[in-house]
Parts: structure tokens; sequence; C-alpha cells
């Protein structure tokens, strides 16, 4: 992949090391040593750092003093308490969206499930995450609370991870999208009840397709999966 233009460096390492975690090109248990990842994409390590600070900060992998950094590995138990955190977070917003969200704010909600639906049926694992990221914190950001969004901000990062490495779900015929259309449309009934029991229903069957399970392939090196910058 080349560089844009307007590109900065760090923000070029960033999206391609995060695009190939969200693709799954990176073993669970492997190091991103700085040096590897550095002689892979042929620049010094300070960018490298800067990256690496920055996943961290998001959750995305997780600087162990004295070992380096590793994608975040969940268990069980860490699994099911983001996502009830999530729950909690965005019932509320739901909850909110049925009083206040206005129908143009629906309309954008619902056209980010079609982008979704089309990225995910053509394999684009990592855009499709994106967008599916994007919808949730959309409503959580319809309440206009700053903190919250923060804080769904994070949960997101976190449970993109899971759904990256543990997520079994039939890819060819997302449920994702479907359901999502359909808390918008509880939500345009204005049932508030209904709109939390619909979107809790669609955390439920996110849940049931995860399974923390270990990867197998350590036998692959950053610069097969990573290479040279080219302006």
């Amino acid at each position: 992949m080349v560089k844009k233009r307007n590109e900065s460096l760090e923000e070029y390492i960033y999206e391609e090391i995060r695009s190939a975690i969200l693709k799954r090109k990176i073993p669970l248990d492997m190091h991103l040593s700085e040096e590897q990842l550095a002689e892979a994409f042929k620049v010094s390590r300070t960018p490298i750092r800067s990256v690496l600070k920055r996943l961290n900060y998001e959750k995305t992998i997780k600087i162990i003093p004295n070992k380096g950094a590793f994608i975040n590995n969940p268990t069980s138990q860490e699994m099911e308490d983001v996502f009830q955190l999530r729950a909690l977070l965005e019932s509320d917003a739901v909850k909110y969206a049925c009083r206040n969200a206005t129908q143009q704010q629906l309309d954008e909600l619902e056209s980010l499930t079609y982008q979704e639906e089309k990225l995910y049926k053509e394999d684009h694992y990592d855009k499709a995450i994106q967008i599916t990221s994007e919808f949730h914190h959309k409503i959580v950001c319809l309440m206009g609370n700053k903190l919250m969004e923060e804080y769904s901000k994070e949960l997101i990062n976190i449970s993109n991870i899971y759904l990256a490495y543990h997520d079994h779900a039939d890819k060819e015929s997302p449920l994702c999208p479907h359901e999502h259309r359909e808390i918008i449309k509880a939500i345009r009934n204005g049932d508030e009840g209904e709109a939390v029991q619909v979107f809790l229903n669609h955390f439920k069957t996110v849940k049931k397709y995860l399974a923390v399970k270990g990867d197998k392939d350590h036998n692959i090196s950053l610069t097969e999966i990573f290479q040279p910058i080219k302006n």
C-alpha cells in the first residue's frame, strides 16, 4: 500500500498495523517488536514507538513491561465485562434516541448499515468493523455527553479486537446490519422498552458467536505482513 501524499508517516503506519490486526494477519501472541516493525516499514523506530503507544492507549494492543507489545487478548470474563458496560451505556443512548433523534440522524445511521453490509459481503472485514463501530458510537454521540463518548470509543476499540479474533459468525450472511436496522426501526417507533430490548437482543447475538481461542500460526514474520513505505 502506498502512503497518500498528505498522510503523515505515523498515520500511515498506524492504519497499516490496525488494519492488519482487524484482518487477523497478526497472530494473537506475536510480539510486535519495534525493531522488526521498523525494519518491515524501512523507517526509524521513533514513529513505530509513537504508533504502538497510540494503539496501547486505545486498548488495541497491550504493552507489557520488560516483554513488549502484544495484541490485547482477553479472557472470557473480560469480554463479558466489556459488553456489559457497553450494554449499560448504549441502552441509555437508545432511550435518548427514542425521545430526541431526528429523522435525518436516523437516516444517516440507517445508511451506515448498508455500507457495513456491503463491506462484510465483499470480505472487507476490517473496514466493515469500522462502520459497525461508527454506528454504535454515533448512537451514543446523540446524547451530546463528551465523557460518555470517550468511554464508548474506548469500549468499542476493545471489543473490536474480540470481534476480529473471536467472532465465529457467518461472514457471508452478516447479522449485524439487519439487526442494526431493527434497532433503528424500533427507535423510529418511539417505544423505549421495545428499542432497548431489540438492542439487548442484538448484543446477545454478537456474544453468542464469540469464543476465546488461541492462535496457532506463529511462523510468520512482520516483514511478510508489512511492506516498505513508498511515497
